[in-house]
């Protein structure tokens, strides 16, 4: 037997033991997939404030990409009319079929906004009754509290490399930056782990992009904790990603991550899926590492300090300067500054010792500097590299053993390595005056290796 009032909506928990049969629903939207399938389908899942057990999976079948449902937010509101109740994979769930007589409609799940759809499909008709509806469900969202029932999350600094995790993080920017891939920029202001260098390479990249984002760009990012950037290349996934803005609070489920040339990305599953947060656990997140309160400085003119351990394998000429992040010294106002951080050194050029000085005779060295923010390259040039060596011109045994030391491993192209953190002082400059940030570069100074 059919249900055939239109004017009514069945509640979720009815909607479990109405298996076979035709109803119409109207829910919250909880969770969202990120379908990996070649096929044009995506689920979601809903709740409302009549059922207090698991949330009701909906599934989505059509005959284009364009007339599945895009979800702006987690949170949102769908009606639907229509929907049959069948089991998928052992699982009561709402089928949502275009070929069929369903219909559905996505509204703004805020309390306040106007009752107009922002998305629906062609034959759906919207009724002053559903009215009344929308208002109770936005309501009840104010205090509504989702219980998953089993997922456990894993902050960044946990993650382990070739493992699916849950994560709970904040949306910090989203860009296509390469033919058809898009970047999900996300944080949750602890430290991803520190990677072993287990690859040579000339040019080790400076971020998982193509290209580092513009320094306009960067100054929307965290000066502290580490930027993970998911990777999506997909088509399937694309088309629930425009639900993402940057700012928000989400929860991904089932995501995996993993190493590339010492930098961690992640990737979607075909279990993936992003999954509401509540507005009472939308806290800013704290930092991993203990940052001090601003400190004056004439030097260092950055607003915050940050208290970092390092190895003692180096040392500098300016102790009381406070210590920065590699993405403060990015994202700085002024073009020239100078700057006091903890880094490591990933790689240098040339690697040969006996190649360090130009044909000049001035020491010239290149080196790969990374911390939990961001990697940079910075030089060692001229009277600096004397000071940084602290070796006599002809002793390049020694000047090896020390590069060797900052490089933690016997010999500069040993692999893998685990760099030590070391301090150093550094300053930024530009080549050309008519476009200095497009030509601003990094050089240490007032820094040098300990002997050991």
């Amino acid at each position: 037997m059919e249900i055939r009032d239109d004017y009514k909506f069945l509640r979720i928990q009815d909607a479990f033991k109405a298996l076979h049969l035709h109803v119409n629903l109207i829910g919250v939207i909880v969770e969202l997939d990120f379908s990996t399938g070649s096929d044009f389908s995506c689920s979601l899942k809903i709740v409302d404030p009549w059922h207090s057990g698991s949330a009701l999976p909906v599934k989505f079948v059509a005959r284009t990409i364009r007339s599945l449902p895009r979800v702006e937010s987690i949170g949102d509101i769908i009606l639907l009319s229509r929907v049959k109740i069948v089991l998928i994979n052992r699982k009561i769930t709402a089928l949502c079929n275009e070929t069929s007589s369903s219909t559905f409609s996505l509204f703004n799940g805020e309390h306040g906004v106007d009752f107009i759809p922002y998305q629906s499909s062609p034959k759906f008709l919207m009724r002053e009754q559903d009215k009344s509806f929308l208002s109770t469900l936005r309501e009840w969202m104010v205090s509504y509290k989702f219980e998953d029932g089993s997922c456990s999350f894993t902050s960044l600094k946990d993650i382990k490399e070739g493992e699916c995790s849950n994560l709970s993080c904040q949306i910090v920017h989203i860009s296509k930056v390469y033919k058809d891939r898009w970047y999900i920029y996300v944080w949750d202001g602890t430290e991803l782990p520190p990677c072993n260098i287990l690859v040579k390479s000339e040019r080790p990249p400076l971020c998982v992009e193509p290209e580092m984002l513009p320094t306009y760009m960067l100054r929307k990012f965290p000066t502290f904790g580490s930027v993970l950037r998911i990777i999506v290349d997909r088509v399937s996934e694309k088309q629930a990603i425009h639900c993402l803005q940057p700012g928000q609070h989400v929860k991904f489920l089932n995501i995996f991550f993993q190493v590339n040339m010492g930098l961690w990305n992640a990737t979607f599953t075909p279990s993936t899926k992003m999954q509401y947060t509540m507005s009472r656990e939308r806290q800013p997140f704290s930092p991993q590492r203990m940052w001090g309160e601003k400190l004056s400085s004439r030097w260092n003119p950055i607003a915050r300090s940050i208290s970092r351990s390092h190895s003692g394998i180096t040392g500098v000429a300016h102790e009381d300067a406070p210590f920065v992040s590699l993405m403060d010294i990015l994202t700085h106002h002024n073009v020239t500054a100078k700057f006091r951080c903890v880094v490591r050194f990933i790689q240098v050029y040339p690697p040969d010792v006996r190649k360090l000085r130009d044909s000049n005779g001035k020491f010239k060295l290149l080196a790969v500097l990374e911390d939990a923010t961001a990697r940079i390259h910075a030089s060692v040039y001229a009277d600096e590299g004397e000071k940084f060596f602290g070796c006599e011109d002809s002793n390049e045994e020694a000047i090896g053993k020390k590069l060797n030391r900052l490089l933690g491993g016997e010999e500069v192209e040993q692999v893998p390595r685990n760099p030590p953190w070391v301090q150093c002082c550094l300053f930024s400059f530009y080549k050309h005056k008519m476009d200095q940030w497009g030509s601003r570069r990094y050089r240490i100074f007032d820094t040098w290796i300990n002997s050991s």
